[in-house]
């Protein structure tokens, strides 16, 4: 029988090749010419003035840290439910992260718990955007407009997903994505920042190549600061710029499978679906719930060939990271109760049928 994964790469081979064949006729694999039109159409879709591809969404937060001018020992605040990337790439840039609360209704950073986090040494914010949502991005910007704090949004997986008109990443200094696997588009892997500051998109363009200034001539370049190889390549260029053809239809189909979830699940006080607000133009790249049962669901759906994912452990339970509980007592709430459910592009309404049918099964049978 088909497994139903939680999510997998929709690409279109045709588009792909034909994109691949100029790249490799101009025998240019690396940055180049495909790379800045992926670039463009990028900052023409986010609408921004500036977009600079990465190695990975790791790396488009630690170069926008960089870039942005964060010094060492600075701290940097961050939510306790994210990825390791978050707190690695602070990490990278020599700086401090420092834990902060969510809101268990969105998962998002607990605006009283900030305000408690913020001493004379924070300099930077990194709100996440998880799965999409953005709701209290504006309260966390004016949060650190009036306390000189510089915000760098994780919007690795919130790639189209907006908050009243306007697109998250794009709210703060500068605003980072991944084009992982798992994402609505991917280019194997990679990243981008976007800004509209065009002294912090100077600033990575120098980083991401060895420090260098302008164009290359393979000699003789111009090398202003100390940088990294953190470049992207034509052919990466290739699959995202054949994604982005049909990125409207992505978004719908998303958001078709997010509703369809919501409309045929019987939710009740042990089984929640976290939600979005479409109205306001947030885009769910998965559907996450709560469940009070989480790994005995987790377990019966995987018998049945539905494979779904555990959230993250909470960052104050990470080895690199471990810290007490105290002033995290949300992020404790949830911890081991949370996944998200197969939300895959090419997944068929009688796949997710399957999934709903089961766990109401489960949940009728779990009381």
């Amino acid at each position: 029988m088909k497994k139903i994964i939680l999510s997998k790469p929709l690409i279109n081979i045709t588009d792909t090749i034909n994109i691949t064949r100029n790249v490799l006729k101009n025998n240019f694999p690396n940055e180049g010419k495909q790379t800045k039109e992926f670039e463009k159409k990028i900052c023409n879709f986010l609408k921004v003035k500036y977009a600079a591809t990465t190695t990975s969404g790791t790396t488009a937060i630690f170069l926008a840290l960089k870039a942005c001018g964060v010094k060492n020992n600075d701290e940097v605040i961050i939510p306790n439910i994210t990825f390791p990337a978050t707190a690695n790439a602070v990490a990278m840039a020599g700086a401090k992260p420092v834990l902060v609360d969510i809101n268990q209704k969105n998962l998002l950073i607990d605006e009283k718990a900030l305000l408690k986090k913020i001493t004379k040494k924070t300099k930077f914010l990194i709100p996440v955007h998880v799965s999409g949502r953005g709701k209290n991005i504006k309260n966390i910007v004016n949060i650190c407009r009036k306390k000189s704090i510089k915000i760098i949004e994780d919007a690795a997986e919130a790639f189209g997903s907006k908050y009243e008109k306007k697109f998250l990443g794009t709210f703060g200094e500068a605003g980072c994505f991944s084009f992982a696997p798992n994402k609505i588009i991917t280019t194997g892997q990679g990243g981008v920042v976007v800004t509209n500051s065009k002294k912090i998109y100077l600033n990575l363009k120098r980083l991401k190549d060895q420090g260098r200034v302008g164009l290359t001539s393979g000699g003789e370049d111009s090398y202003r600061s100390k940088g990294y190889n953190f470049k992207f390549s034509n052919l990466q260029s290739s699959l995202g710029l054949s994604q982005l053809k049909n990125i409207n239809w992505r978004m719908k189909k998303l958001n078709k499978i997010h509703e369809y979830y919501v409309k045929n699940i019987r939710q009740n006080s042990k089984f929640k679906i976290i939600n979005f607000n479409f109205k306001k133009g947030e885009l769910p790249l998965w559907t996450d719930v709560y469940c009070e049962k989480r790994n005995k669901l987790f377990n019966f759906l995987k018998a049945k060939n539905v494979i779904c994912r555990y959230y993250w452990h909470p960052m104050n339970t990470c080895f690199p990271y471990k810290s007490s509980f105290q002033t995290l007592s949300n992020s404790k709430k949830i911890q081991k109760k949370m996944m998200w459910l197969p939300s895959s592009l090419d997944m068929s309404l009688k796949e997710q049928k399957k999934v709903c049918n089961l766990i109401n099964l489960f949940l009728k049978n779990n009381n």
